[in-house]
């Protein structure tokens, strides 16, 4: 036996034959998630950063119309969402106000903003814990394809009734293949897993710092206009004393 790929291929059995095949199908898997992510984070970092430029000046005028405008040009980005978000509760809150509905604005824009940051970032996580099971599962399994490996080197032996290298070596190679592959596959797995949540971690800091900033300008804003609004006129009544 010379150990080519293809000579070790034809003496795998059908349980090593569907091992490796398990294993390609989840370093194909593990690829297109990781592929995918880097795209994600990319487009959704490049939007963001054009998206910061941008809605500067808006703020800074209070145009809080033309920030809810750049949703529709930065759809991708985390931070239009969180940014946008609360300035659309906050135009909601003072647009119920003028119409007699009472409630903390402030409040009501916090709570919009934590369920979007939530949201922006299971979207972002998504995939990622298919990449940790396949970090986690394919040296496992490999191993179940290396039990099966020496399951037919000693199958091999009683057969023969020989314990030389060439009766035993089919089984062994078998074996340790299907363990370097299982491992081959883990191991960018998890790599990649581990960088991908540190940029999840990056995006979950620069998303509460802008929503924190937004709401900060949000209350300012809102601290601005009801002391800008005319004081409320005294009622004037008038008693009529009761005739003796």
């Amino acid at each position: 036996m010379t150990f080519e790929t293809l000579e070790i291929w034809e003496h795998m059995g059908l349980v090593a034959r569907g091992v490796l095949f398990t294993l390609v199908v989840m370093s194909l898997w593990s690829a297109g998630i990781v592929l995918e992510r880097f795209l994600r984070f990319a487009t959704a970092r490049r939007q963001s950063e054009s998206f910061s430029v941008g809605v500067q000046g808006l703020l800074e005028k209070r145009d809080f119309q033309g920030v809810l405008r750049l949703r529709v040009a930065y759809p991708k980005s985390p931070l239009c969402e969180v940014v946008a978000g609360a300035v659309f509760e906050y135009q909601q809150g003072v647009d119920s106000r003028a119409v007699g509905y009472t409630y903390d604005i402030v409040e009501a824009a916090e709570r919009s903003v934590d369920r979007t940051i939530e949201m922006e970032l299971s979207r972002m996580r998504r995939g990622l814990g298919g990449l940790a099971s396949i970090s986690s599962s394919a040296p496992f399994v490999g191993l179940f394809g290396t039990t099966f490996g020496i399951i037919n080197s000693f199958r091999a032996i009683g057969l023969s009734g020989q314990g030389d290298l060439a009766t035993v070596a089919p089984g062994i190679a078998e074996a340790l293949i299907t363990t370097a592959f299982g491992i081959f596959v883990a191991l960018p797995a998890l790599w990649f897993f581990n960088n991908l949540m540190a940029r999840v971690d990056t995006f979950s800091v620069d998303l509460r710092h802008a929503a924190s900033e937004t709401l900060d300008l949000l209350i300012k804003e809102l601290g601005r206009e009801k002391a800008a609004a005319p004081a409320p006129r005294p009622r004037v009544t008038s008693e009529v004393q009761p005739c003796a």
